[in-house]
């Protein structure tokens, strides 16, 4: 629903102007330069604030400190990119619903299920609004050629899938044992946060196959309080007697340059040491206050007897999703970080290796994917692949899934879960 005539600039709102937004306006960039313009910013970091104000010459009347300063506008821009932390996803998407704009909201829909799934039903309730969830992976090309060889039906149909979500070892200890998402009292949970997209995934390969039931298993096994040594170590990396043998490190791992933090400066060991001393992410792995799961393995029942197992753990050396698809004549084996789809036929010797055409950007190419289907969609009506819509059942598959963690792996119906909760914000006041 543009504001502005179809020859005119689309005008871009950013709500949330960390790294997630940073790469959706960088794919923007790359693709449709000169087509639009970020004409608004709301984020409590100053220096983010600057960087997008001076970037796009945003005057300080359009430069909020926040959201909570940004929903009390009227409507200022066509788009807007809700990219907050999971906390504060809720109130500014349906206050942007109320206000006809189209969205880009950032993946975890919102921090709890019954939130989610208000979101969902007062989004239906504004058809003509595009209202996208970036589950990107979906735009994909390694997982695109995936879903494109299935529905071939060159090795029958799908029976079973194993997919793994590599999260790897040094990313686990910055966002979920020292970061953000680290604790499910300012965060949503570990599956939801991290693998709603895994979920979504699977719904994307089995196409019209919904998830009927859904068990889990999982827990904070080592990044805990029980293997923090006080006699060799310290609550800060900086003063442990042991940080040179830990790969655990913060010092080591921010200086390797694995993790390139936009949280603070790790321009030199010196700024690095300094930031380290006071920041959360200076803190001993197991003296933190983290409570989400370190390791959880989901088991997944869908329509027509075809199963899947998903495993996602911290204790991988690479970040990376693996995944093979065994179906009625043949297996499809695929890892993400060598773009290698291998296709093997079943009583032969064929095997054939594929490897998609690649696209820059995040996510194997898939954030460039997504923001090249969005507006293709917005601007020249192309079919999109990630709707609100479209979403909310793999939300609602990884709260279940952690519904079912909680419960001791206790088996959950999907559906009903899913209408319970309904029948729990029916007639929720939304604001």
């Amino acid at each position: 629903m543009r504001m502005t005539n179809p020859q005119d600039l689309i005008t871009v709102s950013i709500v949330g102007a960390g790294s997630r937004a940073g790469a959706y306006i960088n794919a923007l960039e790359a693709n449709y330069h000169g087509k639009f313009k970020v004409v608004a910013v709301a984020e409590p970091r100053a220096e983010r604030r600057k960087y997008f104000q001076e970037k796009y010459q945003i005057p300080d009347s359009m430069i909020f400190g926040g959201y909570e300063e940004f929903i009390k506008q009227p409507r200022l821009s066509d788009i807007v990119i809700i990219a907050t932390l999971d906390d504060m996803h809720y109130i500014p998407t349906i206050d942007a619903i109320k206000k006809g704009y189209d969205i880009i909201l950032e993946k975890p829909i919102a921090m709890t299920v019954e939130e989610t799934v208000a979101i969902g039903e007062y989004g239906a309730k504004h058809p003509n609004q595009l209202i996208a969830i970036c589950h990107v992976l979906r735009h994909s090309p390694f997982f695109r050629k995936i879903k494109e060889i299935i529905d071939s039906k060159e090795l029958g149909n799908v029976i079973d899938i194993q997919h793994n979500e590599n999260v790897g070892y040094y990313h686990f200890a910055h966002s979920y044992v020292r970061g953000n998402w680290r604790n499910t009292k300012i965060s949503a949970p570990f599956i939801v946060a991290k693998s709603c997209h895994d979920l979504d995934i699977l719904l994307y390969l089995l196409g019209d196959k919904h998830c009927q039931r859904i068990a889990s298993l999982g827990s904070l096994t080592f990044f805990n309080h029980d293997n923090y040594r006080p006699d060799i170590m310290a609550p800060r990396c900086a003063d442990c007697s042991i940080e040179k043998d830990c790969p655990y490190s913060a010092l080591k791992i921010y200086s390797s340059g694995k993790i390139r933090s936009v949280v603070f400066d790790t321009s030199t060991e010196e700024t690095l040491r300094k930031e380290l001393a006071t920041s959360n992410y200076g803190r001993c792995v197991f003296a933190c206050d983290n409570d989400v799961p370190d390791h959880q393995v989901t088991i997944l029942e869908f329509e027509k007897g075809v199963h899947a197992t998903f495993n996602l753990s911290a204790f991988t050396d690479k970040i990376h999703r693996s995944i093979k698809v065994m179906c009625e004549y043949g297996e499809i084996r695929g890892i993400e970080t060598t773009k290698e789809i291998e296709i093997t036929h079943f009583g032969t010797n064929e095997k054939r290796i594929i490897t998609p055409q690649m696209l820059a950007g995040g996510h194997g190419g898939a954030d460039t994917g997504f923001i090249i289907n969005y507006m293709e969609t917005y601007l020249n009506n192309k079919p999109f692949d990630s709707t609100l819509a479209m979403s909310i059942e793999s939300h609602v598959m990884a709260f279940a899934a952690e519904e079912s963690r909680l419960q001791n792996g206790k088996m959950i119906d999907v559906a009903k879960y899913h209408q319970s909760i309904k029948d729990k914000t029916e007639g929720r006041k939304i604001g």
